[in-house]
């Protein structure tokens, strides 16, 4: 029963900017190995959530050794172990991808990942969320959000967990018993391209380019409960209650374009990127006034 938990912290909003990675390594329930280390980020800049929320600076990062130097000690402590991370297959295994495609290297010779966001959602069906803090706290265990080693070992503490509930002790077995699917690194057929961005300190201003005043796309008529929306533009208390008034009411929260939604609700100005793709795809756009009238027909 030997496994390595795994995860991985980026330096910017594009996938593959890798700029720390955390792991520990359990044999027989016992944490054997751990590691966590900077990482060069290909993109040389920091976005401004890395800024406020990471205890190290971009200088700091620019220090580090590139990602196949630091992945290299990574892989001779996981040997052929599996690996297992939260949300796999969506986020470690894109991000590693991205990085292999960039320094030509195989990803055939990365390890298998498992999910440990699948393995939670399977083993844990009344729990109302399954993401790393949610399920830490649930259990009392200590967790350092966004160090990596920190979130590993929350990671193998799911799988241990696991164990301990179901009475297994082999790592097959537990794969066989929660049916649990393998994660490949992705083979890109050809080499990722990432744009150099400014290194420096940014401020609101310096984004303006980025942001649109956006205007009506496709009509909608009627709001109906079930119906997906999504919210961009807003401060975060203004966010949250417009969130919290639409699940009310019984609509569908989602974080992210992807996947489909039926409507966006932007404040006076969304990002660039949002509003194109909405007038793409046409995806109604309301103003947060319009998406209230819409909840006071609903609730008629």
């Amino acid at each position: 029963m030997r496994y390595a938990a795994l995860d991985l912290e980026c330096a910017t909003s594009d996938t593959g900017n890798i700029c720390e990675v955390g792991a520990v390594v359990m044999e027989d329930g016992k944490e054997v190995g751990r590691f966590r280390s900077l990482v060069r980020p290909v993109v040389e800049s920091f976005g401004d959530w890395q800024r406020w929320n990471f205890d190290y600076s971009l200088k700091d990062t620019l220090k580090a050794p590139a990602f196949p130097e630091v992945w290299a000690r990574v892989a001779d402590m996981i040997g052929d172990s599996p690996v297992v991370a939260h949300n796999a297959g969506v986020v470690e295994c894109k991000h590693l991808g991205h990085v292999f495609s960039f320094y030509d290297m195989d990803p055939g010779l990365s390890p298998n990942f498992y999910c440990t966001l699948e393995l939670a959602r399977t083993q844990w069906t009344d729990f109302p969320k399954h993401g790393i803090k949610h399920v830490a706290r649930h259990f009392g265990w200590k967790l350092d959000h966004h160090n990596p080693e920190s979130d590993a070992r929350v990671c193998a503490a799911i799988v241990e967990q696991v164990c301990e509930e179901l009475g297994i002790q082999d790592w097959d077995a537990l794969v066989e018993t929660n049916h649990w699917n393998a994660h490949r690194v992705p083979q890109f057929k050809s080499k990722i391209q990432i744009a150099s961005k400014p290194t420096g300190v940014r401020s609101r201003s310096d984004y303006q380019h980025e942001l649109v005043t956006w205007e009506h796309t496709q009509p909608l008529s009627k709001v109906n409960k079930g119906m997906r929306f999504i919210l961009s533009g807003f401060d975060a208390s203004t966010k949250h209650k417009l969130r919290e008034l639409g699940q009310k009411n019984g609509l569908q929260y989602k974080r992210f374009l992807k996947g489909g939604v039926d409507f966006l609700v932007a404040d006076e100005k969304m990002g660039a990127a949002k509003y194109a793709t909405c007038v793409d795809r046409k995806i109604p756009i309301l103003s947060a006034g319009e998406f209230k009238s819409f909840l006071k027909e609903l609730q008629k």
